[in-house]
């Protein structure tokens, strides 16, 4: 709610009332105990406006939520207690939308000198990812000679990864945003495209909604539309496949 304060409804008083009661608690008793004014508890019995963290705390005490007891304005329609299972119901209704759309674009991997392309899961290996960047360390000389051994003589001067490497996976469940750098070649669009197919399939955080796009894709649409739209445009061109 968008005001500063709440007030219970006469069916919240009600509830409040006989929680006192089951508590042993009287309107005096329950105001020494919260450390508040006895005007504050009064307020709240008799419906009248009460600071949101107090009215709050008010109702943690007795027992209940806010949000049981509190007056709901006019304009406030009644919260729909099924809303969180139509948003899983439409969830999935857009996977199933552009399922085919994604395993299309991420499914297969074109290979150089093949004349068809190969499904992604045939060439795919487990990929791990180093959580922090091996290149942007700065070594003194005395450091770096101690580093530096007669076996290691044909890496000299590319440096040692001694970072801890992380599945790849595991970094995507545990990062809600993820920037993935990688020398070309070594499997960045593989993991992102696998990522997606996993995602779809069901195998990997299948509550949301994987959308594959690339910047190719993105810079070359017509009437540069930002990203959000061209998401829409994206879920579109895959209803009407």
């Amino acid at each position: 709610m968008a005001g500063r304060s709440h007030q219970a409804s006469s069916e919240g008083i009600k509830k409040a009332k006989q929680a006192l009661d089951e508590n042993s608690l009287n309107q005096v008793s329950l105001a020494e105990d919260l450390k508040f004014s006895r005007a504050t508890v009064n307020n709240f019995f008799a419906g009248k406006p009460v600071d949101r963290k107090y009215f709050s705390q008010i109702c943690e005490k007795l027992g209940f939520e806010w949000e049981e007891i509190v007056t709901k304005p006019a304009n406030e329609p009644e919260t729909n207690q099924d809303s969180s299972i139509n948003i899983d119901g439409l969830v999935q209704d857009v996977r199933e939308t552009i399922k085919p759309l994604i395993q299309e674009r991420c499914g297969t991997m074109r290979v150089l000198d093949m004349t068809q392309p190969i499904g992604l899961n045939d060439i795919y290996t487990n990929v791990n990812i180093l959580q922090r960047i091996t290149g942007t360390r700065r070594l003194g000389i005395d450091e770096f000679l101690q580093q530096c051994k007669n076996e290691d003589f044909d890496r000299f001067g590319l440096g040692i990864i001694t970072e801890k490497r992380v599945p790849g996976l595991e970094a995507v469940k545990k990062y809600p945003k993820l920037m993935i750098l990688g020398k070309p070649g070594a499997g960045k669009t593989t993991f992102l495209k696998y990522l997606a197919i996993q995602c779809i399939g069901g195998d990997f955080q299948a509550e949301r909604v994987p959308i594959f796009v690339t910047l190719k894709d993105f810079a070359e649409v017509a009437n540069k539309p930002s990203l959000l739209n061209f998401i829409i445009q994206f879920v579109g061109q895959a209803s009407r496949l």
